[in-house]
């Protein structure tokens, strides 16, 4: 089962489902962890990125009867996981912010520990620059917050999560050059609301965030 391939797996569970779930959870074990760092590049936040996770998973489970192969599983899959994410963004946004206190805010968190942009954080930076890297990240989030859905999807996808241009398409059923004009608008907006809201960040040097590849693209 193993070396079949996603699309197999897939149209398998259509059969097999909900008798059988060998086929499914090949396909969980394959992608959660992927799952779980495009959430977390987004949330920062463990446990808000494994709820989205398991989210995904779920819908997965209940919409793989509706997937036609005309994009691959993986493409399919992180629209789901993009548009449950951004769905997670706008109930953190309703929240009540929680009031920080000690240490001058650069206490570490503890649902930073074991988390990619954390771990990078802390092999690759000093303890100040780590600090600034998360207050970055929670910028980064709210300026997410701030754009409509259609620009933070695009910018989720191609900018957080790597996908490439056919990907995108197939996901959103839209012309190449169509896409490339809605990226190309969602960065502007972007930079336009993060110059406002984190313009001391400008000159901070973080590869691995989605302002760094804002800048250079």
């Amino acid at each position: 089962m193993a070396t079949l391939t996603d699309e197999e797996l897939a149209a398998r569970c259509k059969s097999e489902l909900p008798r059988d779930t060998r086929s499914y959870e090949m396909l969980v074990r394959r992608h959660m962890n992927r799952v779980y760092n495009q959430a977390y590049q987004v949330v920062s936040n463990k446990e808000e990125a494994e709820d989205i996770s398991q989210e995904v998973f779920v819908k997965v489970y209940h919409g793989l009867h509706k997937f036609e192969q005309q994009a691959s599983f993986s493409s399919w899959l992180y629209r789901i996981t993009t548009n449950t994410t951004l769905d997670a963004l706008d109930k953190i946004k309703r929240r009540p912010k929680p009031v920080r206190s000690g240490n001058n805010g650069n206490a570490t968190k503890p649902e930073e520990d074991n988390d990619p942009l954390s771990s990078q954080a802390t092999s690759e930076a000093g303890p100040e620059e780590s600090a600034l890297q998360a207050e970055l990240r929670e910028c980064i989030r709210s300026v997410l917050e701030k754009l409509d859905h259609d620009q933070a999807r695009l910018l989720i996808m191609r900018d957080l999560n790597d996908s490439s241009y056919d990907e995108i398409t197939k996901a959103l059923s839209a012309s190449l050059s169509a896409i490339k004009m809605r990226i190309h608008r969602a960065r502007l907006a972007f930079q336009e609301i993060f110059n406002q809201f984190c313009g001391r960040y400008m000159n901070f040097p973080v590869s691995s965030n989605l302002s760094s590849k804002e800048q250079a693209k």
